[in-house]
């Protein structure tokens, strides 16, 4: 099971960083995913959910959005993989494979109703097929391999995300989430970055620290 373990984070790291070009439009949908789950967690009526080539993406909720529920709709975005992630990781050390496959591709069924647009009408069904074929036609030994892989990725590629964001300067940008804190608190985009940035590699190291220590 160490093995196991070693090996799931090893072929994350692998997808998430050499491999980001191509698996950034994953971890996008576990982002908006974060923006529309704590949208409808806070009784919103989400309007749409898009992505674009880039690898970006935008989650409208039905207007208006009181202010202390928009700051949340906005934190959940960044920081959505990485809790996506620890609820896995509380799932996998309880042993319960299955239902972080099922309940993701729940999550993933029910999401597909407020997306919009080629992007996203490709990659959420495709990842969608992707986690339904692990969990019916995989064997169990891989079965348990590639769940932990799932789970490595969203926490892996949380992090990766958010060193880009620093290594590129998005904070400045207008259009992120850090401006559209900004704008609502006056609290700068760079501090609000650094906390992105903090909280993706905490819950790394808790979540990763919880799978390793599981696995002796």
């Amino acid at each position: 099971m160490p093995r196991l373990v070693w090996t799931a984070a090893l072929l994350s790291w692998v997808l998430a960083v050499p491999l980001w070009f191509v698996m950034r439009f994953v971890l996008v949908i576990a982002h908006e995913g974060g923006h529309a789950l704590a949208s409808k967690l806070l009784f919103r009526n989400l309007e749409s959910v898009t992505f674009n080539r880039s690898g970006g993406g935008m989650t409208s909720t039905v207007p208006p959005v009181p202010w202390l529920f928009n700051i949340l709709i906005k934190l959940a975005g960044y920081l959505g993989p990485s809790l996506f992630g620890l609820f896995g990781v509380w799932l996998l050390v309880r042993g319960s494979i299955e239902v972080v496959l099922w309940g993701s591709l729940a999550f993933l069924a029910v999401m597909l109703f407020a997306v919009r647009g080629v992007v996203g009408w490709l990659s959420v069904p495709g990842l969608m097929v992707i986690i339904w074929l692990i969990a019916t036609r995989t064997e169990p030994p891989l079965q348990t391999l590639y769940t932990h892989m799932w789970i490595w990725f969203l926490l892996i590629g949380a992090v990766q995300r958010m060193l880009l964001f620093v290594a590129n300067k998005q904070y400045d940008q207008d259009k992120t989430d850090a401006a559209g804190l900004e704008s609502l608190t006056g609290v700068p985009s760079a501090i609000w970055t650094f906390v992105f940035l903090v909280g993706t590699i905490a819950a790394l190291a808790y979540g990763g620290g919880l799978l390793l220590r599981s696995a002796m």
